[in-house]
């Protein structure tokens, strides 16, 4: 039988020579003694209740921080083109209505404003 860690021969016992890794042990919540004991990085047994919320500092009671972690790296290609569709849609509207919207506005203005003082001039 091969070891389901290390991928080498384990011996009769089922226990790994190289890494000691039971091959038929199942994984278990581990014991109040063997929690106080142990010094290394292990599974919470417990729900978490905050695991869907953003993570929350509290600095001082009026003032709160919340951290969002959003990984683009694992959405799929759908989601990339959307939001690709999206941002191309905003810079669109931007060059199009809003920046020729401003301009003709400003030229109106200047247009006004060259009236009213040449009309001043000759009063």
């Amino acid at each position: 039988m091969r070891c389901s860690k290390c991928n080498r021969e384990m011996d009769e016992t089922g226990k790994c020579s190289y890494c000691d890794l039971a091959g038929d042990d199942p994984v278990r919540v581990m014991s109040q003694e063997e929690q106080a004991t142990y010094h290394g990085v292990t599974i919470n047994d417990k729900v978490n209740e905050q695991a869907e919320q953003p993570y929350m500092h509290i600095h001082n009671p009026y003032q709160k921080v919340y951290v969002k972690n959003v990984n683009m790296g694992h959405s799929n290609w759908v989601t990339k083109l959307v939001i690709a569709l999206v941002v191309m849609a905003i810079a669109a509207f931007v060059l199009l209505v809003a920046l020729p919207v401003a301009l003709i506005g400003i030229g109106i203005g200047i247009v006004v404003w060259l009236i009213l003082t040449f009309i001043r001039g000759y009063m």
